[in-house]
């Protein structure tokens, strides 16, 4: 049904019918369909392995060409753009109307999504869009794009490969310039919306999004001892953020070399538990490591998020650590010492009772969630909220 959807809308915005709700725009004959990766869904036809980059649009168009053309001396890399990178961020904002519950930020990746594509010839195919080390950028699958796979489950499942009948790879170059004008227009109609990401790259972190209809840019410290918080939900906070990371790098480590080979992109969900179960002891110790309360919150909420035991020595070092007794005086506003208690009873009453035998979530709050929920009650004040100590001294 969702692929026969996806025709129908294609189709319709391919004739002019854009449908904003349902991700749908078109131009000129041409019609896209905008839709978010779901890797939870065991009925997701979508999950990215096997693509690869097209080419850029938008500030970064055409810079390689530009390069090769420019005779005389080149200031910098901003010489070779076609204006401002920050304006890019206006596709963010476009996206954010038309996938509301997309995520941005990440490392190398400000947002990533894909599309449902029908050309004025009525050629069909899926596309990427993402904005990456390279700006914003296109990328598709190739003829040839299972060469690349090692894992027979990567490939399109047949009811949605039987509706694909063109590759991007196969435009000629009059054909792409037609394809990412109409990409680009098609975004245009769309009204922005706000959202707000931190961008990782080699050079730093910075915090891109549209305030108020503009786009900004914010450049970070790069230090990691400096929490930024947004919620006082167990992860509402950069440093959380970081240490989950370092957890799946850990994770990551224990991979075997057949393993490596099997899943050159991404690794199945279905193989968390087992490679935690092998990291167990090198994650408690990296909790240790980092003489932080906060270590043993996330460690915790990862653990119970893949179904792996918890023993009962670190539950209860996690119980020790979480308790309100060392944070009850952080706080200056008592609304925000009520919410943070209440976040901490409600995580505290999961670890107590968590036994491994199912999964088990604790409230997640990311920094775009915060701004829309407050954007929907008309707030339109700062969503930073004051940093709690997490060291641990004893």
């Amino acid at each position: 049904m969702e692929i026969e959807s996806l025709l129908k809308l294609v189709s319709g915005a391919a004739d002019g019918k854009d449908d904003f709700k349902e991700g749908a725009i078109g131009f000129n004959g041409y019609g896209f369909v905008f839709r978010d990766y779901d890797y939870k869904s065991k009925n997701s036809f979508i999950i990215g392995d096997g693509s690869s980059k097209l080419c850029s649009v938008g500030a970064f168009r055409g810079v390689y060409k530009r390069s090769i053309e420019i005779q005389g001396p080149i200031k910098g890399s901003k010489d070779l753009l076609n204006y401002s990178p920050k304006l890019d961020l206006f596709f963010g904002g476009a996206l954010k109307t038309l996938i509301p519950r997309t995520e941005f930020g990440g490392c190398e990746q400000l947002f990533h999504v894909w599309m449902f594509v029908k050309t004025p010839k009525g050629q069909t195919f899926p596309a990427t869009f993402y904005y990456g080390q390279s700006g914003t950028s296109i990328g598709g699958w190739s003829p040839d794009y299972r060469v690349f796979l090692f894992a027979e489950a990567r490939t399109f499942p047949p009811e949605f490969e039987s509706v694909i009948n063109f590759s991007p790879f196969n435009f000629s170059k009059i054909e792409l310039e037609e394809f990412i004008e109409a990409l680009v227009l098609s975004l245009d109609k769309v009204p922005t919306s706000d959202f707000e990401g931190v961008y990782e790259h080699d050079l730093g972190r910075e915090l891109m999004g549209i305030r108020s209809g503009k786009p900004f840019v914010k450049t970070l410290e790069n230090k990691r001892e400096k929490i930024e918080t947004w919620s006082y939900s167990i992860k509402g906070n950069d440093e959380a953020s970081n240490l989950d990371s370092d957890f799946i790098d850990i994770m990551i480590d224990h991979l075997t070399p057949e393993e490596n080979k099997k899943y050159p992109r991404r690794i199945p969900d279905s193989m968390d538990k087992i490679l935690i179960e092998r990291a167990y002891d090198k994650l408690v110790a990296y909790a240790y490591e980092k003489k932080s309360r906060l270590a043993f919150m996330v460690l915790g909420c990862f653990l119970m998020l893949s179904k792996v035991k918890i023993t009962e020595e670190l539950k209860q070092t996690i119980l020790k650590y979480s308790d309100w007794e060392y944070e009850k005086d952080h706080l200056k506003n008592k609304k925000d010492r009520e919410e943070r208690k209440r976040f901490l009873d409600d995580f505290r009453e999961k670890i107590k009772k968590y036994d491994g035998s199912k999964v088990v979530k604790v409230p997640f709050y990311t920094v775009t969630r915060v701004i829309d929920e407050k954007k929907a009650r008309g707030d339109n004040s700062p969503i930073w909220r004051q940093n709690i100590d997490y060291s641990i001294r004893d």
